[in-house]
């Protein structure tokens, strides 16, 4: 579920780089949301409606899990938010496996097109991006296969990672949404690791540089950088979570070994 998370909040913040991931071409531009079916209570991981003219819906299944019927789940998914939506428009579907070994490949249905499916498996599509993977930098930890193996590469490939992020013409709130994004990828994927690792990887520790920090500097509230380092954790954890922020008031009421206690029980629910 925290994967699903994860490329939720990219592709909502930049939405053509499911595109460029999956290397299918699209003319126009397109929103990213998660949508809900009413007959059935199922919600897709994503749907891409176009915006500026006429174009195929985009129905995104990421499949993080063994599932022998999710082709046909899929295809019914669809089936029923066409029944619930006056739309005449085609439809890609698109399923994309985090590791290969969850693919049943035992698809029996096909559809007429324009309309058509696309199953990718991410490992292959980030290979194909090489060096030039934009904001999809960020599920770049997602392909690497020998976690324990590549643990050890971390330190040099979260701030190479890092930069490729931040070397990017984006405005400041969008680069500091995907560097979160991708602090809390890597605690994700490698559950050893904690927070404050990941960000002293990236050079983040200072309070001015995180998201909490700047937040409270701007309310003019003085306090301490250990606290303002792990208030500034909590509420990136919380959003990266989609859970209700804690207000700044009353975390700054609560002692140091509080703060680091909601810290871990936020890590822990990271990694689940």
């Amino acid at each position: 579920m925290k994967t699903d998370a994860l490329f939720y909040k990219l592709f909502r913040l930049s939405p053509r780089s499911l595109f460029r991931l999956l290397g299918i071409k699209l003319d126009g531009t397109y929103t990213f949301e998660s949508i809900t079916l009413k007959t059935t209570e199922k919600r897709f991981d994503g749907f891409m409606r176009r915006t500026d003219g006429e174009g195929p819906n985009v129905f995104v299944e990421i499949q993080g899990y063994e599932d022998n019927t999710i082709y046909w789940r899929g295809f019914r998914e669809v089936c029923v938010w066409y029944e619930e939506n006056d739309s005449d428009r085609p439809f890609v579907l698109v399923v994309l496996f985090t590791d290969k070994k969850y693919d049943p490949d035992n698809l029996m249905l096909t559809p007429k097109p324009p309309s058509r499916l696309v199953r990718k498996n991410l490992a292959d599509c980030l290979k194909k991006l090489a060096k030039k993977a934009g904001a999809l930098t960020v599920l770049k930890q997602l392909g690497l296969s020998d976690i324990k193996k590549n643990r050890e590469k971390l330190p040099e490939l979260v701030p190479q990672w890092d930069a490729e992020i931040r070397s990017l013409e984006l405005s400041e709130p969008e680069t500091r949404e995907l560097t979160e994004l991708l602090v809390y990828a890597v605690v994700q994927r490698f559950q050893k690791l904690t927070l404050e690792e990941v960000k002293k990887m990236m050079q983040l520790t200072p309070l001015d540089q995180t998201v909490a920090g700047q937040e409270l500097i701007q309310m003019g509230v003085n306090i301490g950088r250990e606290e303002g380092e792990l208030i500034g954790s909590i509420r990136m954890a919380q959003r990266f979570l989609k859970r209700r922020l804690t207000p700044e008031k009353k975390l700054l009421e609560k002692s140091t070994d509080e703060l680091r206690a909601m810290l871990k029980k936020l890590e822990s629910a990271l990694s689940i």
